[in-house]
């Protein structure tokens, strides 16, 4: 919720922040030191829905906007395999 409606944010490795998935990835992995991609969902419009938001139907409005940040973040893999991080997040970041 960091990060703008479709917008990507690459990073090498961190800790998880808020988020609670992220935290099972590093628990299980016993590491931070890995590539992360973030895809932003932007913020729900009140501070208290933010449950109904991260995890409630997608408006179609919105989903165009999404699906442009995960054709993003496809593309940030693939320069990631071929050129590298640093490449990825300079292109992408």
């Amino acid at each position: 919720m960091d990060i703008e409606k479709g917008v990507i944010k690459i990073r090498k490795k961190g800790g998880p922040g808020s988020h609670n998935g992220m935290k099972s990835v590093i628990e299980n992995l016993q590491t931070t030191d890995f590539i992360r991609i973030r895809v932003g969902i932007g913020r729900p419009k009140y501070e208290t829905d933010k449950i109904n938001y991260v995890i409630g139907k997608v408006p179609k409005e919105e989903q165009e906007i999404l699906k442009k940040g995960t054709d993003l973040a496809v593309l940030a893999i693939q320069e990631i395999i071929k050129n590298g991080v640093d490449s990825a997040m300079n292109k992408y970041n």
